[in-house]
This record gives C-alpha cells, sequence and structure tokens, in this order.
C-alpha cells in the first residue's frame, strides 16, 4: 500500500469535538449555508439549547419593512392608504441592518443634550462601529476626552482636534491630536421613548 503524502483531513481538527455525527438530508440548494453557520456557532461554544436558540433567532427578529413611505407633514404626500399596509412590504433582519458584525460592534445610552440638534436626545441607544478609529471630516464620534466619554462631531484642523456639539449652549471642544481616544463612530440611533418631551 503507497505510503506517504497528504490525506484530505490532515491537519483539521475534528468537526463537533468528537461527537457523534449523523446523516441529514435537506434541500440541496440550501445545504452549505446552515452546516457552515452551526459550525462557525459551534466553534464559538454555542452548546445544546444556546445553539438552537441562536439558529432559531433570526426567524424570530424579521419585521416587515414597507416600500411606501408615511407622510409626516401638510407638504408630504404618501401612497399608503387603507389596505394597502397589508402589500408591498420586504421583511428584513433589523440586527443585520443596523448593527452587522456584532463582534465590532457595541451600543452605548446617550445622557445630556448636546446633540439634540441632529436628533441624538437623553435616553437614545447609539450604534457605534468599534472597529473603526479612523474618522472622517463630519462624522459622529464616541470619544475619550479628560477622562469623560462623549458624543460629538469631529473636526480636525491641521493638528488640532475639534469636538463640535448640536447644540449652540455646548461651545466646542479643541485639544491637540494625540490627546483624544476614539472609541468608535456613530452608525445609528435608537430612540426608545417617543412619549418623552424633549
Amino acid at each position: 500500500m503507497p505510503s506517504g503524502g497528504s490525506r484530505k483531513s490532515a491537519g483539521r481538527k475534528p468537526k463537533w469535538d468528537g461527537e457523534t455525527s449523523i446523516r441529514v438530508r435537506v434541500a440541496q440548494s440550501i445545504a452549505n449555508g446552515p452546516l457552515h453557520e452551526m459550525e462557525n456557532l459551534w466553534e464559538e461554544g454555542y452548546r445544546d439549547k444556546a445553539l438552537t436558540a441562536a439558529l432559531q433567532s433570526v426567524k424570530f427578529r424579521t419585521v416587515k419593512k414597507f416600500d411606501n413611505a408615511v407622510s409626516a407633514g401638510a407638504h408630504s404626500t404618501s401612497s399608503v392608504g387603507g389596505d394597502s399596509m397589508n402589500d408591498d412590504y420586504e421583511e428584513i433582519d433589523l440586527a443585520e441592518v443596523l448593527i452587522g458584525n456584532s463582534n465590532e460592534t457595541f451600543i452605548i445610552p446617550v445622557t445630556g443634550d448636546s446633540m439634540t440638534g441632529i436628533g441624538i436626545y437623553p435616553g437614545d441607544w447609539l450604534i457605534v462601529d468599534s472597529q473603526n478609529k479612523d474618522p472622517q471630516e463630519g462624522d459622529i464620534v464616541i470619544v475619550a476626552v479628560d477622562d469623560e466619554i462623549m458624543v460629538k462631531r469631529f473636526h480636525q484642523e491641521d493638528d488640532q482636534i475639534i469636538l463640535l456639539s448640536e447644540n449652540v449652549n455646548h461651545p466646542p471642544i479643541r485639544r491637540s491630536e494625540g490627546s483624544i481616544f476614539i472609541n468608535g463612530i456613530v452608525k445609528s440611533s435608537i430612540r426608545r421613548n417617543l412619549s418623552k418631551t424633549h
């Protein structure tokens, strides 16, 4: 019998931690996706009920997104009316749309009124890209300044960083480059209580 050479499975870590595997019949068109997802979750440490819950979570977090906009003013028009709310929609995964990669995203609540001019109010949640530490002009950033974590608009002039508020009652904060730390860039915000009076 020939010896030497390489074997197809040589050097690969056995899947499923050595547990006995079974053959499951599924449609060929969806065979690869679910299997790869299960393998990824397994490698991240999901087991038993936690693994099942993770696989089911996509089903329960999708919501309807209607194609037609709703009117919010006297000079706005909308084609939505009557029973048309039952048609022309798509189901979207909010986690995928708003967060994307959860390993590179965090959510932080807001306190204070320095950013109300762009619709960021106390109690809102900010969804932040934690991997992007290189803001561009005008980005909304989460930034550490003098041991305080803030949300501000980023502006740079030469070697000086200017952190701008969106409220005339809060003056700009000027710091030298390197004296602040960018924690991430804000991707979107969530208004959690519309009954509040701002």
